[in-house]
């Protein structure tokens, strides 16, 4: 059977039209699956408690190079026996609106019954209450008379496994909410008692802080603000096209079973009003961009709203809790202190 030449231009079209979106959206299967596999338990950190932990990590995942080695030696020579918190309690509690059937869990450390209260929240991909910069930040919180509640996000640490993926923050947040119902709840809190720490990816936390009036405060480290951003940086860090963005948003979405951009945490910004926010991130970090705090401070300043920053030099990704413990401690103890009204701040 012979084939029309003039046929052949549409055949070829078709047969794009077929091709085309299935490699694109292949492609995308193969970036989502990647980025956003869940990794559920305490990976090298299971033994990490809040009276016995350390600053061992794995250190293969840091990559290799002078700055990488730099970045491992702050930590591996991090003396972390000042920063063991004695007295701590385990804490299970389910996502706001659960219904009981997801229970997160994490450690509850009270150093003052008359003091407030923060919470704190983790990053990705392997993560938990117990890595080390999660105990660390509580340990300094405890020092300056905080009390606090570190747990674990749905599909991480020892939190419920209730999907092969997460949803980086888009569903993730209600267990933030959870966190802070338990504390009114159970702890006896009142609205503007109850602050908030996220770290890198932990920056989502920002739509809880968007939802809940309550929460009086939000100190963000390294974090994610601009999910566009993030998403362009990521591609590069992974070595793909931008252009292959819209593939993994869809396929990821998919995947999670939300709209893996259906919110974006610097829209935070518009709504904070006068609760203070501090912005911490180091100007070396190639994980998360600077521009996310950046453009996150831009638009609190844009709204009238109360935000600080401190841009560390020569520091990467959530490293400066580590190098520059002291003043750290100082300047997060400081900024809850004067976001309580606490005395002697």
């Amino acid at each position: 059977m012979k084939i029309d030449p003039k046929s052949r231009p549409v055949q070829i079209t078709v047969a794009l039209m077929i091709v085309l979106p299935t490699v694109y959206l292949g492609l995308g299967y193969v970036i989502a699956s990647q980025a956003i596999a869940a990794k559920p338990g305490c990976y090298v950190w299971e033994d990490n408690h809040p009276d016995s932990w350390t600053s061992f990590d794995d250190w293969e995942s840091f990559g290799t190079g002078e700055v990488a080695e730099e970045r491992v030696a702050i930590r591996q020579n991090f003396d972390a026996s000042p920063y063991q918190m004695d007295s701590y309690e385990n804490a299970s509690f389910p996502p706001r609106g659960d219904d009981q059937s997801i229970t997160l869990r994490g450690w509850y450390v009270e150093v003052d019954p008359e003091a407030p209260v923060v919470i704190l929240t983790h990053g990705m991909p392997s993560n938990g209450n117990c890595k080390p910069e999660m105990l660390l930040m509580q340990a300094f919180l405890a020092e300056g008379g905080i009390n606090s509640l570190s747990f674990s996000l749905r599909n991480y640490g020892y939190s419920d496994q209730v999907s092969d993926y997460i949803a980086v923050g888009q569903v993730e947040y209600v267990d933030i909410l959870g966190a802070y119902d338990w504390l009114i709840d159970s702890k006896g809190y009142q609205a503007g008692e109850v602050g908030l720490i996220g770290i890198s990816l932990g920056g989502t936390a920002a739509f809880a802080f968007e939802d809940e009036p309550g929460i009086a405060a939000m100190w963000l480290d390294s974090a994610v603000l601009d999910f566009p951003l993030v998403v362009r940086n990521e591609l590069g860090r992974m070595g793909f096209p931008a252009f292959l963005g819209g593939a993994a948003i869809t396929v990821g979405g998919w995947m999670a079973g939300t709209d893996l951009d259906g919110r974006n945490p610097i829209h935070a910004a518009d709504a904070a009003g006068d609760r203070p926010v501090f912005l911490t991130h180091g100007l070396e970090d190639t994980r998360v961009s600077v521009q996310h705090s950046e453009r996150f401070e831009e638009r609190v300043i844009e709204n009238g709203g109360n935000v600080e920053t401190w841009y560390v030099e020569d520091r990467a990704h959530v490293d400066a809790m580590w190098s520059d413990s002291e003043e750290y401690e100082n300047r997060l103890t400081s900024f809850f202190h004067d976001a309580f009204g606490m005395n002697g701040s």
